[in-house]
């Protein structure tokens, strides 16, 4: 049977209508892969030298384990952004004598040939064979080799789970984010020790095979509930077409439908976030990009000033609006020439783009808030991010929506999320030079004058004047995309 599936996958590839065009895509990319993992082999050859250069007089093999369980948080969290559910056209098979069991792990199994599951085996083995046999032996090296690589596999398949989840049950996928974000700050804050455990655990995984039992349960068990969820999901009436629903009715969260038409706009795009992979991991960056203060607050050189602290402000608490609406309206590209159709009002259009950016801002500061926990800065920290959210639902908003107009470039919605360049043009780089530049600007004369607090406090007046006068704003935005319209659906008309 494995046979057999692999060559109808093989065979659905090679007669799809873009083989060779993929063909040579993919050889190109592949040729620059080889080279990248090449270096990597050559990094992990040479690890233990570098390390000395880097940390003279510590022990590399100490240093190593005491990184590796945040090297899987970090693996963790690029899987999320770029690694692709394996899938597999399941209702051709369902009505002949192959049990969905054998299914189910074929797509689970189609998993493991991720690039992410080989290249902890090329950063670490090399590495692994030349230092660890002094330490361990021989047998150790394998013991502790075979742990990198369940616990590998481990977080290959609570991606692919939780990936699934968010469009199921996505408050699910949004506290296990959560849950590693609180560990990753519980850590910093010194109340536990990811570093301590993970020497711990590794030192005792090569010196005895008992500890392999633990990634090895944890990955039996990841793997079941991924088993257990594709099983309840491949039922005929899981999979059946559903008619087409009416404009008025398609946005079916409930608490929406008091809005009326505005409540139906925000619906259609929490569903096409929801149901689509670029959109999507659009929406889980935003997530990581919280704990982006990490890098920004550790570091006196930042922390000493105002204006440095400003551009992680903006950054946090407005990743999402920056993010998603440079891509304003080409998210809606493949139906644009529909919308133009419809009596929609081009100012409701907007208005729904605006109330879904505030709340998502709004999300965001108050999880950079708990910044506020960190001892000597917090306050500063959370005046500085308070202004800089105001600045975002104020001003930032219409910044990126009105440079959206200049945006012609279509988006396929059903291609891969990662190495995905549709959309991208120069207006997106220029996007963010004002979104990041104009409330320093604000800033800065009264950091000359040695007025730090009034700066920070003339940004959130702004950002607040904006919010008060959105309409106004939001009237700019829409005469502008007046003007466009046409030559934006023309643009998106184009392959």
């Amino acid at each position: 049977m494995l046979k057999v599936l692999l060559s109808h996958q093989w065979k659905e590839a090679t007669r799809s209508s873009v083989w060779q065009k993929n063909l040579a895509i993919n050889l190109v990319l592949g040729f620059f892969m080889l080279i990248l993992l090449l270096y990597v082999v050559l990094i992990s050859l040479f690890l233990d030298k570098i390390l000395e250069q880097l940390l003279p007089g510590k022990d590399p093999v100490a240093i190593i384990n005491g990184v590796l369980l945040y090297y899987f948080l970090l693996d963790l969290a690029l899987r999320f952004f770029m690694q692709e559910l394996p899938v597999l056209g399941i209702q051709p098979y369902l009505h002949l004598p192959v049990g969905k069991g054998k299914l189910v792990h074929f797509v689970l199994w189609k998993s493991i040939t991720s690039l992410f599951n080989f290249l902890p085996l090329l950063l670490f083995i090399p590495f692994a064979m030349k230092v660890l046999p002094a330490v361990y032996g021989t047998s150790g090296v394998w013991l502790w080799v075979l742990g990198l690589f369940l616990l590998t596999l481990t977080n290959n398949f609570l991606t692919l789970y939780f990936k699934r989840q968010l469009v199921e049950k996505p408050m699910v996928t949004v506290g296990f984010l959560l849950a590693v974000v609180a560990l990753a700050l519980v850590d910093y804050l010194g109340y536990i020790s990811l570093g301590a455990a993970s020497g711990t655990f590794f030192q005792a995984l090569g010196q005895n095979p008992v500890w392999v039992l633990v990634p090895l349960v944890l990955l039996v068990a990841v793997y079941l509930l991924n088993y257990r969820f594709l099983m309840a999901h491949t039922y005929p009436e899981e999979m059946r077409v559903r008619k087409q629903a009416s404009v008025g009715a398609s946005a079916e969260i409930g608490f929406l439908q008091r809005f009326g038409e505005l409540g139906t706009l925000i619906g259609l795009e929490l569903k096409l976030i929801l149901r689509h992979k670029r959109p999507k991991s659009t929406t889980m960056m935003s997530v990581f990009f919280l704990a982006y203060g990490f890098i920004f607050y550790t570091n006196e050189i930042y922390t000493n000033g105002f204006a440095m602290l400003i551009f992680p402000g903006i950054f946090m608490t407005g990743f999402l609006m920056l993010s998603y609406g440079q891509f304003v309206p080409g998210w809606q590209s493949a139906h644009f020439d529909a919308l133009l159709t419809k009596r929609l009002s081009p100012y409701t259009f907007y208005l729904g783009k605006f109330w879904l950016f505030v709340p998502a801002c709004t999300i965001a500061y108050l999880v950079t808030l708990l910044y506020g926990l960190m001892p000597g800065i917090g306050g500063k920290i959370v005046l500085i991010n308070t202004a800089c959210f105001l600045y975002n639902i104020g001003i930032n908003t219409f910044v990126v929506l009105f440079l959206s107009t200049y945006n012609k470039k279509r988006i396929d919605l059903s291609k891969s999320a990662s190495f995905n360049w549709q959309g991208v043009g120069a207006s997106q780089f220029i996007m963010m030079l004002p979104a990041l530049l104009l409330p320093i600007l604000i800033y800065l004369p009264f950091g000359l004058m040695d007025r730090p607090w009034w700066g920070i406090a003339a940004m959130a007046l702004v950002g607040l004047l904006g919010f008060i006068f959105h309409r106004q704003l939001l009237g700019v935005v829409v005469n502008r995309f007046q003007r466009e319209k046409y030559a934006i659906a023309a643009g998106f008309r184009q392959a």
